[in-house]
């Protein structure tokens, strides 16, 4: 209750002191909208916050807070996700430029979710983990909730001579838990930075910055019901191919221990961006390597699981602003490559002291994802950083492979997605300053590939067992990764002014539909996600 306390009186304060700010607020502003004409603000280098150079003074300080109650329905998502799940969350964010040489921009961020129905991974975040641990029971489904809280911050300095210098801090815990036994308890922490430094001559702008991330998850397993019963779970190396393990051993999911998984990432981004007339064109390149652990590093504890991998993305803009209007075009390319390999070792006791010994470690899976796109935006009728029309399309293309092994068997998995989202929206200005928007959203998707393709590598010994082959979770997987699919959607805004304009308080209600076609595993071939927010812009 005491957290509950702390974290609700300051994202208050910070509502207030930021409304306090005499003169330093806006009329019709968005904040998005803002900074839609930065579009160096949105790379990962924090030196291109001193880009940010607002032509109305009252704009130095932009500021948006909100809270947020939302819910799914629905079956068409992923193993993790609850069919049936609600979320409250509060945000604060805001960008404030202090001086002619420093700006300044942070955000918090706090979530509380429950579900029902809830099994399948036990990772907050099963989609960052180099393997997956999964129930596979249908009968073991329960409650689960998830307390999330991060903090942003970044700082951007001008030097002189062209040259900026930043630095950025990112930093997020989260607390899960499942209700109904087998119960899984998690804790994460998640910890990230940048220093960078960018350089302007003329039209021409050129940037580097360091990245680090270091990621503890930490695991516990217990059962609090009858203590007589086993339950098991499936370690799980790629497209459900694995072994299982019993609660009561001394395994991943042992019951004795709390087992903690640690990434840690390095890498380096590089950012270039050219400036012609009303012209803006851009790139931003990073690569990140990651490696880590499952398990405990100690001599009479087991260390069951490395892993190491690769991330890189690339990010290219182009944007055309006039004043009243305002296109801009984008490109992505993500890839991340990651192989997971489980250590052999044998467990020694002599003259009660006990260690383990290790042997060779052997490759589990080589996992590999790729996601490209491109989107187009075009605004036109801007009145006061207002556009009366907006119209966006997004075409997006995402590929998956996995290669898992539990010796002498594999299991080869390939699986592609394309979808493309079409919205338009309005914007009215009404009477005493009042703003009403609404955004209409229509999408389509459609994929394949093979859900499992399975070998050898050599003719197995007439007494070795092949691994457990779960085909129904296997199959609803592959359907919500690949099914055939229509979106449909809508978002309503109304926002109004007080305190003589310095802020405006807004409400806005969103609602999206998602139908998939030709299922035959999941229980459902739809999806339904409902929000509703208030809050206010400074």
């Amino acid at each position: 209750m005491r957290k509950y306390i702390s974290i609700t009186y300051h994202l208050l304060s910070a509502i207030l002191l930021s409304a306090a700010v005499p003169a330093w607020a806006q009329s019709w502003l968005d904040y998005d909208q803002a900074l839609a004409r930065y579009p160096l603000l949105h790379t990962s280098n924090a030196a291109a916050l001193t880009t940010y150079h607002p032509t109305d003074s009252t704009q130095r300080l932009l500021g948006d807070a909100r809270l947020t109650i939302s819910i799914g329905q629905g079956h068409l998502e992923g193993p993790d996700v609850s069919p049936h799940a609600w979320a409250a969350g509060a945000q604060v964010r805001s960008i404030y430029r202090m001086s002619r040489r420093v700006v300044v921009s942070g955000a918090m961020h706090y979530n509380y979710g429950w579900g029902s129905q809830c099994g399948g991974s036990v990772w907050i975040d099963p989609e960052r983990m180099p393997f997956d641990i999964t129930e596979t029971n249908d009968t073991t489904l329960g409650n689960m909730s998830l307390e999330t809280y991060r903090l942003m911050g970044d700082v951007g300095v001008n030097i002189g001579g062209g040259v900026s210098l930043g630095g950025r801090f990112d930093y997020t815990t989260a607390s899960g838990a499942k209700k109904k036994d087998p119960r899984h308890t998690n804790t994460l922490m998640r910890c990230a930075g940048s220093v960078g430094a960018m350089w302007q001559t003329g039209n021409i702008t050129l940037g580097a910055n360091y990245l680090a991330e270091r990621s503890t998850e930490a695991l516990k397993v217990s059962t609090v019901g009858r203590t007589d019963q086993v339950y098991h779970y499936m370690i799980d190396h790629g497209a459900y191919f694995g072994r299982e393990e019993s609660t009561d051993g001394n395994g991943y999911v042992g019951t004795t221990n709390e087992h903690p998984l640690l990434d840690i990432k390095h890498g380096v981004a590089f950012l270039a961006d050219y400036r012609h007339d009303l012209w803006n064109w851009g790139l931003e390149g990073q690569w990140r390597h990651r490696h880590g652990h499952y398990g405990l590093e100690s001599p009479s504890l087991i260390d069951f699981n490395r892993h190491h991998g690769d991330e890189w993305d690339i990010t290219a803009w182009g944007r055309h602003d006039d004043g009243c209007r305002m296109q801009r075009i984008g490109a992505y390319y993500r890839h991340s490559d990651i192989k997971d390999y489980e250590r052999t070792y044998r467990i020694i006791t002599t003259q009660g002291v006990t260690d383990v010994n290790y042997y060779d470690d052997r490759l589990m899976s080589d996992n590999g994802r790729t996601t490209m796109g491109i989107n187009a935006e075009a605004q036109w009728g801007i009145r006061r950083q207002l556009a009366t029309w907006t119209v966006m399309a997004t075409l997006q293309h995402n590929r998956r492979s996995v290669t898992a092994s539990v010796y002498p068997f594999y299991r080869q998995q390939k699986i592609h997605f394309t979808e493309v989202t079409l919205q338009g929206g309005h914007n009215w200005l009404t009477g005493n300053d009042h703003v009403w928007s609404l955004m209409l959203l229509a999408g389509w998707g459609n994929g394949g590939g093979n859900a499992a393709r399975d070998g050898v590598y050599q003719t197995p010994a007439a007494d070795t067992s092949a691994p457990h082959d779960y085909l129904i979770y296997r199959m609803r997987e592959f359907e919500h990764l690949s099914a055939q699919r229509l979106q449909c959607g809508a978002q309503v805004r109304w926002s109004i002014p007080v305190n003589r304009q310095r802020m405006r308080l807004y409400a806005e209600g969103q609602f999206v539909y998602s139908q998939a076609f030709d299922i035959h595993y999941l229980q459902d071939g739809y999806r339904m996600q409902a929000a509703l927010s208030i809050g206010c812009q400074f």
